[in-house]
């Protein structure tokens, strides 16, 4: 699939599940309405989650509960999501840190589209571009008010002043948030 099609689906799902505020508050709801079971799972290794379905027919997404970060654990149940919505074929479904890059250097076709997808969910480009140039443009130290390079302490003082709000608010990880914003020509970051 091309971006613009995975971005198109994940803006369906958005529509149809998601009238206001961050999608992973919406998660429990979008797998209830889909009649997709979820479990919180331990597990041991770099395991993450996995989309899978049972003998029955009946759709699972199992997330690893020791994922510490919340932004990580949204970005893999998000990824998860993806598998399902794009209707991937997967052979065993289990996806570990090599598999869900909040980056976009996954290597493998399908756990890139999921990825992507996760990324377009928790942060709808219309959504995160107004936010982002919003929060630029209020910042008296940012000369620039399109565009954001992260290169120096000044300019790193520039986005520790609302990166938080902007995990906070689409429940996302610095990493997740750093890639869309670059993805989307908004901002790069050559510093730490």
């Amino acid at each position: 699939m091309t971006n613009d099609q995975i971005k198109t689906k994940a803006n369906e799902v958005l529509k149809k599940y998601v009238q206001r505020g961050g999608v992973y508050k919406k998660f429990n709801s979008i797998m209830s309405a889909e009649k997709i079971k979820f479990r919180s799972i331990t597990a041991k290794d770099n395991f993450l989650g996995i989309f899978t379905h049972a003998n029955n027919g009946q759709a699972y997404i199992m997330i690893n509960n020791n994922i510490s970060n919340d932004g990580r654990r949204n970005f893999t149940i998000a990824h998860e999501l993806g598998h399902y919505f794009l209707c991937h074929q997967l052979k065993n479904g289990q996806c570990f840190d090599a598999d869900i890059f909040e980056d976009d250097t996954a290597v493998d076709t399908t756990e890139r589209e999921a990825n992507y997808f996760a990324s377009c969910l928790l942060m709808p480009e219309n959504k995160i571009r107004s936010a982002f140039l919003s929060m630029l443009s209020r910042s008296h130290k940012a000369k620039i008010k399109d565009f954001l390079h992260v290169k120096n302490n000044y300019t790193w003082g520039i986005w520790c002043g609302f990166r938080n709000d902007l995990m906070n608010r689409y429940g996302v990880s610095e990493t997740a948030l750093r890639c869309r914003l670059s993805n989307l020509g908004l901002a790069k970051f050559s510093f730490r």
